[in-house]
């Protein structure tokens, strides 16, 4: 084991870490400049990709080739500020759009698309859906149902919305193909009091990803922990635990894009994770060990439940 279990710093990394070796950084394996990682020829979508984590993947992307890089996001003054620096960036190599969109409805999703395909003349290759919303740590009764529905709207509706409307953007919506990426958080996974609609929201929309797997097997799905990274989301509280670097996510991203990557079809990725020692267990992988078990006792999640004694 590469890390100190006793380190403080990592006691929100820890619970969630599957790998021995946790990663803080982009390895070179997955470098934007490591040829294998090339996104010639791809059209990327980032959804909250004005800012942060979203910004910065853009300019993975930028860096590794891309044909195009579409960022999308409800502030529009944010958006062209963004789409300037990443055209710097890009040097006429790689063509930006920056396109207003609120996720949360569906005219919107859709003309984000539609216009997609007007500006390349082609749907995109690769959504990763990023845009997210996160409500001060209250109880349900301290805050009206509409606020705490917000987190359902965003995260959840959202991810709902992108993805639909990217699978009918394709000749055959019936059998769409490229690369979906719902980036999560940790949250879904534990009970943090105060947080319930975010964590809630984040849950479910895990649980999407793996429907969408089920029902649209030809489209390459995937839902990613970004780490913990300075951002204008992160609460302060947790300053002292963000050690990961926003160009993770994008980095991941050019890994889950590509076929090497089936394995994990379906399934939670995390930019800790160690991915070279994670393909050394691709066949247990593809099994389901990293997609949601309903209460583990049950027989529908492998358990044996008190009757089976009997």
């Amino acid at each position: 084991m590469s890390w100190d279990a006793n380190d403080k710093t990592i006691e929100y990394t820890t619970p969630f870490q599957l790998t021995k070796k946790i990663i803080r950084n982009v390895p070179s394996i997955l470098s934007p400049e490591n040829p294998r990682n090339s996104a010639e020829g791809k059209i990327i979508v980032i959804t909250g990709g004005a800012t942060g984590i979203g910004l910065a993947a853009a300019e993975v992307w930028i860096r590794a080739g891309a044909a195009g890089v579409v960022i999308a996001g409800r502030r529009k003054e944010v958006l062209d500020r963004a789409a300037a620096k990443l055209g710097d960036l890009a040097n006429g190599s790689t063509k930006v759009l920056a396109i207003q969109t609120d996720v949360t409805k569906v005219p919107d999703t859709d003309k984000l698309f539609a216009q997609i395909k007007q500006a390349f003349n082609r749907p995109a290759d690769v959504v990763l859906s990023n845009a997210g919303a996160i409500t001060p740590m209250v109880k349900p009764h301290e805050e009206s149902s509409e606020k705490w529905w917000t987190s359902f709207e965003v995260n959840t509706l959202g991810t709902h919305n992108l993805a639909t409307s990217f699978i009918r953007s394709q000749a055959d919506p019936t059998k769409p193909v490229g690369t979906f990426i719902s980036t999560n958080s940790g949250l879904a996974g534990i009970i943090e009091p105060g947080l319930s609609g975010y964590s809630i929201a984040k849950l479910a929309a895990q649980r999407y990803i793996e429907y969408l797997d089920a029902e649209y097997p030809s489209l390459r799905s995937f839902t990613l922990f970004p780490g913990i990274v300075v951002t204008d989301m992160l609460d302060p509280a947790f300053a002292t635990y963000a050690l990961d670097q926003a160009s993770q996510t994008g980095a991941v991203v050019l890994y889950l894009a590509s076929p090497r990557s089936d394995y994990l079809k379906g399934s939670l990725m995390s930019v800790n994770w160690d991915v070279e020692e994670m393909e050394g267990h691709a066949e247990e992988i593809r099994k389901g060990i990293l997609r949601i078990k309903y209460v583990p006792v049950l027989p529908v999640s492998g358990g044996k439940g008190f009757w089976t004694d009997v």
